[in-house]
């Protein structure tokens, strides 16, 4: 047996390593089915009512019949000021979305609705009402006379009862309209359709004339506004004297600019080319008479240039020529070498006066140069103060020109688009087309009953799904050994199933039941590290739990063991361990705590070997004085010496302070809980009340437990586990 119990203390620490808190769980599906399975009686009610529900609400509606016509819509652009392109085929998706939406809405409008109303002749009589199964009580005393609200409750009915229905692939509206009538149906979806049509060519018409009126008025505004700022110009003009030659120039300047061109700026023009061409003189004359003021005579440009000089220096060679010629037959002061001589200082005085006359030219050009450019500096600048007035003035009938240019292109503009809006005004291009008119159907669209039987089946699966959760809230039952270990921390000694004779199953060792109390047994042993207890208790939540079967059957699994085992039935209020032994209970634990009898006298033989029993005994006034009592640790510390092991039943947990007294004074306390029996909570509640008292709790054992019941089929791996146990304690 040393090798069964490590297994399955094993799997519980693997659940739970520290027995103390539990570990996050996940949704576990064999958990869910068992939890159906549990309920599903209550969860099978519930579907079946929905679908009842579903086709009796189904043969009791109204049929509907509908009528569709379908509308093909183009997209196109409003064209008011002429600079819109056509943007169909370069629109967005999301402005192609907008705009049929947009359509969508002006078919279920007010106005088309009332068109329709009033086409049909609904607002006559109260055959339409009738037809739809509206009734009609007027309201006495209300804001609404009794035809407006009628009008208002047939607009109601035909928008509430129309559909327009749009697959997003194609332009193709599909106007539906449903009531009792398929005939009405078919009339009504036809007449949205044409009125809705009609509505579109009127809201063109209406755009167009107030395009025509808009434009008009703006023509006539920027008329007036060219007038007088042409006006404007004209006067300014006129009273500043400002003449433009700019035309009269031919335009020769090439300048694109609008500024006019007067006389003083034509003067300064003029005036500052000759005051150029003046500097350019003057600077060009007083570089020559630089030149020429130190150099020598002869040796000057202009001199040497001159035919004069020229013809001079020619005859002064030949008469030098003849002189030198003269002097080699004769002395210089022969009359005839005197005579050249005579010749030759004439032509040099002549050609000096010459020179003279030359440079004094020169000079005389360089200041004629230089008073020119100081006169025309003087009427420059005299031009120049009257330019800069001038300047000012230009410029302001620069910008009235400007302004009058702009007013006339806006009006040549506007001119242009409303003869264009004029010409194309009778004329309306429609971008909506029927493509099908609606038919009489015979056929109810609603209600359709594989419909109503899906939807309330969904509804029963979602009503059951709420009754599910709802009731695992609420009955938040301890079930499984899987809620022993995760949900309580405790850590599961054993799962005992449910059997008619718990005892009757004991006397086979074989059995399921003595296999579920060995393993029992075998957690017993090891909970402490002395091994097996000397004394241990059972108790459980409330009453009729199993507890006291188990503490028989316990204390049947030591004695098979060879232990000598004493059963001690400390539940005096209830106590139940003779019926299940068949012993005598005149005397027993109460006779022997109060001092009736000698323990002896009480000690009883049970059918099992090596296993004695008290019981009860007579139930007494105060159990609970008995069981505070010092008599019983003397009673229990005799019996010590004689027994290996000392099992009491004690009385349940809740409501009772007996078991959290006992459990104080034992080495090992069990607790028995029924499996979905007691809530979470209760459980919780006992077991803190008996740590509180210092209770040393072994684990857990969960009796009655039936899987099959409960959801999760047979019991396979606690069978298992059983008969796991089962074959280690042949080989032990």
């Amino acid at each position: 047996m040393s090798n069964s119990q490590p297994a399955t203390l094993e799997h519980a620490a693997m659940i739970n390593p520290e027995y103390g808190e539990a570990e996050p769980s996940v949704i576990d599906l064999r958990e869910v089915y068992a939890a159906v399975y549990r309920s599903r009686v209550a969860l099978i009610a519930i579907v079946a009512s929905c679908l009842v529900i579903g086709v009796i609400v189904t043969l009791l509606t109204t049929k509907q019949y509908e009528g569709e016509a379908t509308v093909e819509v183009r997209q196109e652009a409003e064209k008011v000021l002429g600079t819109e392109q056509d943007s169909e085929g370069a629109s967005s998706k999301a402005d192609v979305e907008r705009f049929l939406q947009t359509q969508i809405d002006l078919v279920g409008s007010r106005a088309v609705t009332t068109a329709v109303a009033e086409d049909l002749g609904l607002f006559r009589g109260n055959g339409f009402l009738e037809t739809m199964n509206i009734e009609y009580e007027p309201a006495p005393g209300g804001v609404l006379t009794e035809q407006e609200a009628k009008r208002n409750l047939i607009i109601e009915a035909l928008r509430d009862n129309l559909a327009i229905r749009y697959t997003g692939d194609t332009r193709l509206l599909n106007i539906v309209f449903s009531s009792p009538s398929p005939r009405l149906s078919a009339r009504v979806a036809n007449s949205f359709a044409d009125n809705y049509i009609r509505s579109n060519l009127q809201r063109k018409s209406d755009s167009s004339s107030y395009a025509l009126d808009f434009l008009r008025k703006q023509l006539r505004e920027a008329q007036v506004r060219l007038e007088e700022s042409e006006r404007a110009a004209l006067e300014y003009a006129r009273r500043t004297r400002i003449v433009d030659v700019s035309n009269a120039a031919g335009g020769s300047s090439g300048q694109g600019n609008n500024q006019p061109q007067s006389l003083i700026a034509a003067q300064l023009v003029q005036l500052n080319e000759a005051y150029s061409t003046a500097v350019s003189e003057r600077v060009a004359a007083e570089q020559r008479w630089r030149e020429t003021k130190s150099a020598p005579l002869l040796n000057i440009l202009e001199v040497l240039g001159n035919p004069a000089v020229q013809r001079l220096l020619e005859q002064r060679a030949t008469i030098e020529a003849e002189y030198r010629q003269q002097l080699e037959s004769r002395q210089e002061d022969f009359p005839a070498v005197r005579q050249v001589s005579a010749r030759l200082t004439e032509i040099d005085r002549q050609l000096n006066a010459l020179a003279r006359n030359i440079r004094s030219s020169v000079q005389s050009q360089y200041e004629i140069a230089s008073q020119r450019e100081e006169q025309l500096q003087r009427q420059l600048d005299e031009l120049k103060g009257r330019t800069l007035v001038e300047q000012n003035q230009s410029i302001q009938l620069s910008i009235l020109r400007r302004e009058a240019d702009t007013n006339r292109q806006q009006s040549e503009s506007l001119l242009r688009r409303f003869n264009q809006l004029n010409a194309e005004s009778g004329v309306q291009a429609n971008n909506l087309a029927i493509v099908d008119r609606a038919v009489v159907n015979p056929n109810p669209a609603w209600p359709k009953i594989p419909l109503n039987l899906a939807l309330a089946l969904v509804a029963g699966l979602v009503m059951s799904a709420l009754y599910l959760i709802v009731h695992l809230q609420l009955f938040d039952k301890i079930r499984t050994a899987v809620d022993v270990t995760d949900r309580l921390g405790m850590p599961m000694l054993g799962a005992i199933p449910f059997a008619d004779d718990v005892l009757v199953q004991m006397s086979d060792p074989k059995s399921e039941i003595s296999e579920a109390f060995n393993l029992v047994r075998t957690g017993i042993s090891l909970s402490s590290e002395g091994g097996m207890p000397r004394t241990a208790m059972v108790t459980s939540v409330q009453a009729a739990e199993g507890k006291s079967s188990c503490c028989v059957s316990i204390a049947i699994g030591f004695s098979r063991l060879g232990k000598r085992v004493l059963m001690i039935d400390l539940d005096l209020r209830r106590p139940n361990v003779h019926r299940l032994l068949s012993l005598s209970n005149k005397v027993g634990a109460s006779s022997v705590l109060s001092g009736q009898v000698p323990v002896e006298q009480a000690i009883q033989k049970s059918p099992y070997e090596r296993l004695d029993i008290i019981t009860g005994g007579p139930i007494p006034p105060s159990p609970t004085d008995l069981i505070m009592g010092n008599q019983l640790d003397v009673l229990l510390e005799e019996l010590g010496n004689t027994y290996d092991i000392i099992m009491i039943d004690s009385p349940p947990v809740l409501a009772l302070a007996d078991a959290e007294i006992l459990s104080r004074r034992m080495q090992a306390t069990m607790f028995i809980i029924e499996s979905g029996r007691n809530s979470r909570k209760a459980v919780q509640n006992a077991l803190a009340r008996l740590r509180r008292n210092g209770a040393h709790i072994a684990g857990v054992v969960l009796t009655k437990y039936d899987p099959g019941e409960l959801g999760y089929g047979d019991y396979g791996d606690y069978a298992y586990v059983y008969r796991y146990a089962s074959r280690e304690q042949k080989h032990d």
